[in-house]
């Protein structure tokens, strides 16, 4: 097959292209010159041209750029040096977003770490304060319980107490019931002596009678003296007692020597409590 060129003096032999994936840079149907002269093909022969080159699968050994034989070198080796260009081109862009979706991974990766450790440090630190309060909360409990045990305790303290308090007040009264009835037979008794002693008087002479009046006199200032000196503090003897001990009952001791004293100075019993006695 000849090609005519425009100046129709030299004719060039074309290569047909059989098997190559560039039948697309030709027209099947016609080439037209400058001449005029037009090259046409047959309708069936370029169909079947056109499915053997979509089912060609070049050689392993053939040349890299066989395809492009009916170019010159030049021309078949810049498309060649293109393709490779492309190549590279589309092998670098590849691995560039390779590598970026792989940081980009790796970054993901990391964040999420990154929460799940917060959230476990949080979730940590939440456990312990509930593990503490929880502690709190039955210290606080055995606390109410102890101090609610206690509180029972002092009510039932409180209670003896009073019942103890009630108790010496009843037999303190007594106690100073019957002291201030034997003061009265007492001096009932010393008033019935000395009109007994004043009817008896006119027996004797003056001189006797005299002498036995200042002998009376004598005896009711040392009885007086002997009652005020049995009123004083048994451990001091600066004070009037004016506290009663228990449980022997004895007021023999003054308010401020009362807590100086462990047994009590009239009997040596044992002092359990002092009671407060106002003589007035």
């Amino acid at each position: 097959m000849f090609y005519q060129g425009a100046c129709g003096n030299k004719t060039d032999e074309i290569i047909p292209i059989y098997g190559s994936g560039m039948t697309d840079l030709f027209p099947t149907n016609v080439f037209k010159a400058e001449s005029g002269v037009t090259l046409a093909s047959s309708g069936p022969f370029s169909r079947k041209r056109l499915r053997d080159s979509s089912s060609f699968n070049p050689h392993p050994n053939q040349q890299p750029f066989g395809v492009f034989e009916f170019f010159n070198d030049d021309i078949a080796s810049q498309i060649y040096q293109q393709q490779l260009e492309i190549d590279r081109s589309v092998a670098h862009h590849t691995e560039k977003v390779r590598i970026q979706i792989e940081e980009m991974q790796m970054r993901n990766s990391m964040k999420l770490t990154a929460a799940y450790e917060l959230i476990n440090k949080r979730l940590k630190t939440k456990e312990d304060e509930i593990h503490k309060m929880v502690e709190i909360n039955q210290s606080l409990e055995e606390k109410v319980k102890s101090m609610t045990v206690e509180n029972q305790i002092w009510r039932e303290l409180a209670q003896t107490n009073e019942a103890t308090a009630n108790a010496l007040r009843n037999n303190l009264q007594q106690v100073l019931a019957e002291i201030h009835f034997q003061q009265e037979n007492h001096f009932r008794t010393n008033g019935n002596e000395d009109d007994a002693q004043s009817q008896c008087g006119g027996n004797f002479d003056d001189q006797d009678g005299s002498g036995r009046e200042r002998k009376d006199d004598n005896n009711e200032v040392e009885w007086y003296n002997k009652n005020r000196r049995g009123r004083w503090c048994r451990k001091c003897g600066k004070e009037e007692s004016s506290v009663l001990l228990v449980p022997c009952r004895h007021l023999c001791v003054c308010r401020l020597c009362v807590s100086n004293v462990d047994n009590c100075p009239v009997c040596n019993c044992v002092k359990s409590a002092g009671v407060q006695v106002n003589m007035g």
